[in-house]
């Protein structure tokens, strides 16, 4: 089966360790070139439309700009067998390699958000605006946010990059977190 990773560092022949994201989706490994966050955490805020369709969800105004312009990535293509992976506990669709994995082909990216656009207009996934979003949509993602702040542990570590992102962007959700956590 053919899988892809997406890295920031070029010239790579072969790919390994558990920090090796690999997925049968160029999407998703195209959006993990977008993760503004720091590992171990990521800002992935992804899912699949009725049709199968992966979906950027925006959740601030701007945020898939922001996320995504002036990135340079490669997206590496390699060709395993579902006993050479492990399943990551992160992300779905993620798996990480076992062993060294040898790289088939590189896929050069000079501009992701300008890479993710040209994806776009060939429906390869959907863009959905912050703006466009209806209330209770919100509420199901800000629901989504506060489990994984709560799971987390989150107030135990507010100086993480995943919570100053959350203080960041979402203020309002991290102002929840708060009351829930008795602050």
């Amino acid at each position: 089966m053919t899988f892809y990773c997406g890295s920031t560092v070029p010239g790579m022949k072969t790919i390994s360790g558990e920090d090796i994201k690999l997925t049968d989706s160029k999407m998703v490994a195209a959006f993990c070139l977008a993760n503004p966050l720091e590992e171990p955490y990521y800002w992935f805020p992804c899912d699949f439309g009725s049709d199968g369709t992966i979906q950027y969800q925006e959740l601030y105004e701007n945020a898939f700009a922001e996320c995504t312009k002036g990135k340079k990535g490669y997206i590496y293509v390699v060709e395993a067998e579902e006993d050479d992976l492990i399943p990551s506990t992160e992300i779905v669709t993620v798996s990480h390699p076992k062993n060294a994995l040898s790289v088939t082909e590189c896929i050069e990216i000079e501009d992701l958000y300008d890479w993710l656009m040209e994806e776009e207009d060939m429906g390869r996934f959907r863009l959905c605006f912050f703006e466009n979003k209806s209330r209770q949509e919100k509420l199901l993602w800000d629901n989504t946010i506060l489990r994984y702040l709560s799971k987390n542990k989150m107030m135990e570590n507010p100086d993480c990059s995943y919570a100053k992102f959350i203080r960041d962007k979402l203020p309002v959700i991290w102002e929840k977190y708060n009351k829930l956590c008795g602050k």
